[in-house]
């Protein structure tokens, strides 16, 4: 049965700052908010409503100010979306009304987007509408008043609705965007987690947790199970013990309790996804060392007037992110040591201990793309 989130969430909590990250710090976060545009064509259409007879999504947030006052509002949202179906980024491309938060609202949900798989990665246009609820059957925090009388800039309101159909009282809470695990589940771990009943096919489950200052999880549950009733959630529930925080995030001083969402998507155990054990969507923490990297541009490659190549490491992931047993690949030019380089610069990389399309990193393997540049630029990661 689908469960209906209302919370009232306080600013955002963020990481503690990376060195070099290697890419655009969206990429840590998958928050991007971008002006104001006409609306394109919706991929698909999700309704926010407030009141337990008209849900059509398992989780509904809301701006504070906006649901107290019972204001309507639509977001278009620009996903990118993975081959699982899974939005690894997305950003506001419509807002309506404006500065009332309901872009801020969506973009908390993006965890729980899910569409079809499909068979190489693409944007798509997620249309969110935000109808205020008739009654309030989804519990209340209190007066107008007291909802005003919040940051109603940072502030959002949210509320679970009960298996037994009745409300439960909305709560103010502080969101971890974007968690840097000091632990999670591993590859092994995850497997052995896949249900029974999963009958081969791919499972995706979202838990919601309260954050103890330890940086553990605790008390988690379901905010979200494709496909339902193959124990996929009952699954993911069972992993979030593996799930730690980090302490210094976990223990600064926030505005309300702090909780995060543990996504985890489920490969079938037979798959190629689950034997090779490729890391397709890091969260890098930090990339490669721009002071080292200019040194680094082989000399043979110079001396036949190159200014720029590409090479390729294979490494596995270390239990800390980091990477370790890297191997050169095929470069571009190969042969002249590009590769090599690529190598040498992977050590000083570091990714976060679970990626964003939900899977484990440690243990797995990763193939690293780095061009060296002669003049000019340092070394970056990709093409």
């Amino acid at each position: 049965m689908p469960i209906a989130l209302l919370v009232l969430l306080a600013a955002a909590a963020d990481p503690p700052p990376a060195p070099a990250p290697v890419q655009p710090p969206h990429a840590v976060s998958g928050v991007v908010v971008s002006p104001q545009v006409t609306p394109p064509p919706a991929d698909l259409k999700l309704n926010m409503a407030g009141a337990d007879h008209d849900i059509a999504q398992e989780v509904v947030i809301w701006p504070g100010t906006a649901y107290a006052t019972r204001l309507e509002g639509r977001v278009s949202l620009k996903c990118r979306i993975d081959v699982h179906g899974l939005a690894e980024f997305c950003e506001v491309v419509s807002e309506t009304p404006a500065g009332k938060r309901f872009g801020k609202a969506a973009l908390e949900l993006r965890a729980t987007f899910k569409l079809p798989p499909q068979a190489e990665t693409a944007t798509k246009i997620i249309a969110i509408t935000f109808r205020p609820p008739e009654d309030s059957s989804s519990g209340t925090i209190g007066t107008t008043g007291q909802i005003k009388s919040m940051k109603d800039f940072d502030n959002f309101i949210a509320a679970q609705r009960g298996y037994d159909g009745g409300g439960i009282p909305m709560r103010k809470v502080t969101m971890l965007d974007s968690p840097v695990w000091t632990s999670a589940a591993t590859y092994g771990e995850v497997l052995a987690a896949y249900p029974a009943a999963g009958a081969g096919q791919e499972g995706y489950a979202v838990a919601h947790c309260p954050v103890k200052p330890s940086g553990a999880l605790e008390d988690c549950f379901l905010i979200k199970e494709t496909p339902e009733g193959h124990g996929f959630g009952k699954a993911a529930l069972g992993l979030t013990g593996k799930f730690h925080v980090a302490p210094e995030v976990a223990r600064a001083p926030h505005s309300a309790p702090l909780w995060v969402d543990v996504p985890i998507r489920f490969a079938p155990p037979a798959s190629e996804e689950a034997k090779d054990r490729l890391v397709m969507a890091p969260i890098w923490l930090s990339g490669v060392d721009p002071q080292v990297a200019p040194k680094l541009f082989p000399p043979e490659a110079a001396a036949q007037g190159l200014t720029t190549g590409r090479g390729v490491a294979r490494c596995q992931v270390a239990p800390d992110g980091g990477l370790t047993a890297c191997a050169p690949e095929a470069g571009e030019p190969d042969g002249l040591g590009f590769s090599d380089a690529a190598v040498k610069l992977a050590a000083t990389m570091r990714m976060n201990l679970w990626s964003l399309d939900g899977a484990p990193v440690e243990g797995g393997v990763i193939h690293i793309p780095i061009r060296l540049n002669l003049k000019g630029a340092a070394a970056s990661k990709g093409n």
